[in-house]
């Protein structure tokens, strides 16, 4: 059976369950994220304030893009998790919402610690590259609907959102590097707080959704290679 295809028959075989339930449980998923992101860097810097909170909104909206855009490999590869498939597009649309909360707090609340456009032009690649992952998680939260599936038909729907959220997430990647990666090096030099930058580790996990997503190309490539043998 084609991967989309069992897909959409898992979907179908889980017990039918209220929509509001998906976004509330998400949403919870992701306050757990945030707090645990929160205490990480209290405990690694001895404060909180907006300036940090602002951090692990973008933290938050990386891992929660993030496990939307993996749980196609996890249940690929762990039947266990397939009913949790129905979670993909609440993870990445309340993803989204944090990357825009994140935006925002930058621009409007942290004007004076990100000055216009002083800080902007001296970060305009980085900044221009977050600009344009936020542009592409917008469309695809905008089109993560039914209308947009019987509109643009399943299989060019499935594909923009694929691309597109590896097309926004990577650039997400860069964008987190080029502002993080004089600390990744001061740290590495001294590792003084002893506990690695929270950048560090989102970028690790970053890595590992990438490599799933390998993982699940080689997989399905060789599994049609041996369907096409067998009917040869």
């Amino acid at each position: 059976m084609p991967f989309a295809k069992r897909h959409e028959e898992i979907v179908k075989k889980i017990e039918p369950e209220s929509k509001t339930n998906l976004w509330i449980r998400t949403i919870l998923f992701s306050i757990v994220i945030f707090i645990i992101g929160g205490l990480y860097l209290y405990l690694r810097r001895g404060e909180f304030d907006l300036h940090i909170a602002n951090k692990v909104f973008a933290i938050t909206s990386l891992f929660l893009i993030g496990f939307s855009l993996s749980l196609s490999a996890l249940c690929y590869f762990w039947n266990f998790l397939d009913t949790k498939i129905v979670y993909r597009k609440h993870l990445g649309v309340i993803g989204f919402a944090y990357a825009l909360l994140h935006a925002l707090t930058t621009f409007i609340l942290l004007r004076e610690e990100f000055p216009w456009p002083d800080w902007y032009s001296t970060e305009i690649i980085s900044v221009l590259l977050g600009l344009a992952a936020l542009i592409i998680f917008s469309g695809l939260a905008a089109i993560s609907n039914r209308f947009s599936i019987m509109e643009l038909g399943g299989r060019t729907w499935r594909r923009l959102l694929r691309y597109g959220g590896y097309t926004g997430f990577i650039l997400v990647i860069i964008h987190f590097g080029l502002l993080k990666y004089k600390g990744w090096g001061r740290w590495f030099s001294s590792y003084d707080p002893w506990m690695p930058p929270l950048s560090l580790i989102a970028i690790i996990f970053v890595s590992l959704v990438l490599m799933l997503r390998l993982a699940l190309a080689i997989a399905l490539f060789r599994k049609k290679s041996n369907e096409a043998s067998e009917d040869e």
